[in-house]
């Protein structure tokens, strides 16, 4: 099921598989980018498990995918959603660690 990767390759891996096209149509781009090291399964669980995290907690559900969605710097990405940069790198912060959290609590029970 999920390797025991390090939680923000995973993320950067399934931000690179969302952009291509392979999970929502609509973030596809034309041109170059590199292929994603990510199974489609692993990229599902994420999106799962960020739906999740955007559910309990919105703000910080929106950083994590904005972020590895969108290639910003998060002193970019802070200026564009309205947040001051500790905020933001905050958000960021407290998203990841949610993630390897959940993403922990499923290697453990796998």
């Amino acid at each position: 099921m999920v390797q025991t990767r390090d939680t923000e390759e995973m993320l950067e891996q399934w931000g690179l598989w969302v952009v291509q096209g392979s999970g929502v149509p609509s973030c596809a781009v034309v041109g170059y980018r590199p292929t994603p090291m990510i199974t489609d399964d692993e990229a599902l669980l994420l999106d799962r498990l960020i739906a999740r995290l955007g559910k309990r907690y919105p703000e910080c559900g929106e950083v994590i995918l904005r972020y590895y969605t969108s290639g910003l710097p998060l002193d970019q990405l802070s200026r564009k959603m309205g947040f001051s940069k500790e905020k933001t790198r905050g958000l960021w912060k407290a998203g990841v660690a949610w993630l390897d959290g959940a993403l922990e609590h499923r290697r453990e029970a796998a």
